[in-house]
């Protein structure tokens, strides 16, 4: 059933003005090519800073981070994929929020510092 075509005793109208705006800021957009390969940087960045993070502190390395800290002592190993997922959402909705050059921007800071810090983990690693 599509609440939209509910009568208004079922779904009040707050709700479904909620719904069309929700619509509305998910409104598919184009993908420039320039955006597309911050986007496979930031994957293939985010990964390998998981694994090496990982692999870290499974080696006896400390993670640096506070916050990734607090997370793998709450919810173990798995707290820094949870991090990062976290992360990665706030990215795509600032993302989705943001236009054009600003948004490119936002997408390059995410992916010069992830490839920073999973950079830094592997030469950690080698040097074990």
């Amino acid at each position: 059933m599509n609440p939209k075509t509910l009568p208004e005793r079922l779904v009040p109208a707050w709700f479904e003005a909620g719904l069309f705006a929700l619509e509305e800021f998910l409104e598919p957009r184009p993908l420039p090519e320039a955006d597309a390969v911050l986007w496979a940087v930031i994957i293939v960045g985010s990964v390998l800073d998981v694994v090496t993070t990982i692999v870290g502190v499974g080696s006896g390395l400390p993670e640096g981070n506070a916050v990734a800290r607090a997370f793998m002592a709450t919810y173990g190993t798995p707290g820094i994929g949870a991090l990062k997922l976290a992360a990665l959402l706030v990215l795509v909705f600032t993302w989705g929020y943001l236009e054009g050059e600003s948004a490119r921007l936002v997408l390059m800071g995410f992916a010069l510092v992830t490839l920073l810090v999973s950079g830094l983990n592997t030469l950690t690693l080698t040097g074990l």
